[in-house]
């Protein structure tokens, strides 16, 4: 049985997905920082890390990841790395 495709509008944003979020700052610069940090100790993430600010705060996001099942095992291996648990975002 086939599963039908999803509705997803042909114009859809390149930011829509499932992203892990790895914080959230009031200040820009507290999120550099943690972005620049995290660069350095996860040199092995092949996904990239976004700041998107919103109301403002600015969330420092990692994906998008294609599925929940390869975002939650992104943050498993962020967490045994770091000890930081990141949550999953979808938008």
């Amino acid at each position: 049985v086939a599963t039908p495709a999803t509705s997803a509008p042909a114009s859809s944003s390149a930011s829509q997905g499932i992203y892990l979020q790895l914080g959230a700052f009031a200040n820009i610069d507290n999120a550099e920082n943690l972005k620049t940090h995290l660069t350095r100790e996860l040199d092995w993430l092949s996904e990239p890390m976004r700041i998107q600010p919103a109301l403002g705060i600015h969330r420092l996001q990692l994906g998008p990841y294609a599925n929940r099942v390869e975002a939650d095992k992104m943050a498993e291996k962020i967490r045994a790395a770091l000890g930081l648990k990141p949550t999953i975002v979808i938008r």
